[in-house]
């Protein structure tokens, strides 16, 4: 049986060697997947292999083969064993990562070396901090304010001695009974003549009747990346920022929204456990540009003057810097500051985190500082979570973790919301950054890094406090957890890289 040739005559007379395939058939012929950093990290360095190169396929139902398919045959490798072939996981993954507001596949470097390790307490460490956008400020007054009993009133009445100005931004900004005493307290501050603005984020969202109003009433509101049809392709840039910063001298931040979740004092399941910080003192002035980056972005008015940024007399005793990350940052910062304080600790680490998903670098430096003898302790929210397929993708990892001495406790009292960290003691961080890759990857976010004792001690007590209300995850309970547990948490870890 002879096939009609898809070469055109000229070609047909040419020795089947010299024929060249046209440029469109060459792109067709060289298509391959390529693969996120974030995906060969995930994979122990190896990764799935990008898969090799095709001929193209015949026309359907015409039996003929395509053109150059001839010669792609004669030059196609051998059949590779089905092992090295990309899983579908992977594959699945780097299909959604083409999809417009997808970004997986991002320039950022993920992976950091930390070759000279100083302890926590050394001086030299401390001046390490320095190179995180911001230098420790001194003179400053740092207060823990322990869930919504102590955050809301604290805020409100900041709010309500402002004279200057009043800056808020928020993730979540709720049209509930906090949302609403808290918009009107900013309104009263506008009729004292205060200039207020009010940052939210597009997703986490503020209802459209409470903008309408809080407009009406003289607040400068704006919504950071609002989603409609034709911003599809920023669907993922997010800030995550809780920042409120009165009078360019007094800044508060940590997890909390503006929402009834956090009202109470952590009595019961309907009301969260969280930890914010009020600081006053020049790292105030750090926290307003923190501000003040994403106001301008999303306005084009930039924030200048004594309005803003005052003269700061010294408050306190505390060292302290706000710590900015931004999606486009070219590193992670909130990544490398984790990382450092991680392989720096001596003596003990503890850690509350709402979303505790470290990628494989955060859990080997997690797990090697626990057999050189440091005390590591993670607390993360028990069966109270607002996020389960985040807890279940993380509790995939708890082995390697457990297996090497952490001891990780899930709260289970209400859900857990805190995002703090204290290390030796000495250096702490309240903020808004999650252990997930939204947080250190892709949202904009913020953190209170403090170098003090005497704070760390108040943290490490708060810490301490919280474990009469948690459940110790041992080795043993993890590795019996069960059929049904295991096939979710194998099917959440699935997803991983989206969370």
């Amino acid at each position: 049986m002879s096939t009609r040739s898809s070469c055109s005559p000229d070609e047909a007379r040419r020795p089947a060697a010299a024929r060249v395939p046209s440029p469109g058939s060459r792109r067709r012929q060289a298509a391959c997947v390529t693969l996120s950093p974030h995906v060969e990290a995930a994979t122990g360095g190896s990764g799935p292999r990008p898969l090799h190169r095709r001929p193209p396929r015949a026309r359907h139902g015409s039996g003929t083969p395509a053109r150059g398919a001839t010669a792609a045959a004669r030059s196609r490798p051998a059949p590779v064993a089905a092992l090295s072939r990309p899983s579908p996981r992977w594959l699945l993954l780097a299909a959604l990562a083409s999809v417009p507001g997808c970004s997986l596949l991002r320039d950022q470097r993920e992976v950091y070396h930390f070759s000279h390790p100083l302890p926590v307490s050394d001086a030299a460490f401390r001046n390490t901090l320095d190179t995180f956008g911001t230098a420790m400020t001194e003179g400053n007054r740092v207060e823990l304010l322990q869930n919504g009993d102590e955050i809301f009133p604290a805020m409100l009445q900041a709010i309500r001695e402002a004279r200057m100005s009043v800056n808020l931004e928020s993730y979540i900004f709720k049209a509930d009974r906090t949302g609403r005493r808290v918009g009107e307290a900013l309104m009263d501050a506008v009729r004292r003549g205060v200039e207020v603005r009010l940052l939210v984020d597009g997703k986490g969202g503020l209802a459209p009747w409470l903008q309408q109003l809080l407009r009406q009433g003289g607040v400068k509101v704006r919504i950071y990346h609002p989603i409609r049809p034709w911003t599809i392709t920023k669907i993922g840039r997010r800030t995550h920022r809780k920042i409120l910063v009165v009078d360019g001298a007094v800044c508060f931040t940590g997890g909390a929204g503006i929402a009834d979740e956090w009202l109470g004092n952590a009595r019961n399941p309907k009301e969260w456990r969280e930890v914010q910080a009020k600081a006053t003192g020049p790292v105030a002035a750090q926290m307003q540009a923190i501000f003040g980056e994403d106001w301008t972005y999303t306005t084009g008015e930039i924030l200048t003057g004594a309005r803003f940024y005052p003269p700061i007399p010294r408050a306190g005793d505390a060292l302290a810097q706000a710590i900015k990350a931004s999606r486009g940052d070219p590193s992670s910062r909130a990544k490398m500051l984790y990382f450092i304080a991680v392989k720096a600790a001596e003596r003990s680490i503890h850690i509350q985190n709402a979303y505790f998903l470290p990628d494989s670098q955060m859990r080997r430096a997690l797990v090697e500082a626990a057999r050189r003898g440091v005390d590591v302790r993670v607390m993360v929210p028990g069966r109270h979570n607002d996020v389960q397929p985040v807890r279940m993708a993380a509790r995939f990892h708890y082995g390697e973790m457990l297996s090497a001495g952490v001891r990780i406790y899930e709260y289970t009292a209400t859900m857990l919301h805190s995002k703090t960290a204290v290390v030796d003691g000495v250096f702490s961080t309240v903020g808004s950054i999650n252990f997930d890759a939204l947080s250190m990857k892709e949202n904009a976010e913020d953190s209170l890094a403090v170098y003090d004792r005497d704070f760390g001690a108040r943290l490490e007590a708060t810490f301490a406090h919280d474990l009469e209300r948690c459940r110790q995850v041992t080795w043993e309970s993890w590795s019996h957890r069960g059929f049904e547990q295991w096939a979710a948490d194998v099917f959440s870890w699935f997803w991983e890289p989206l969370y």
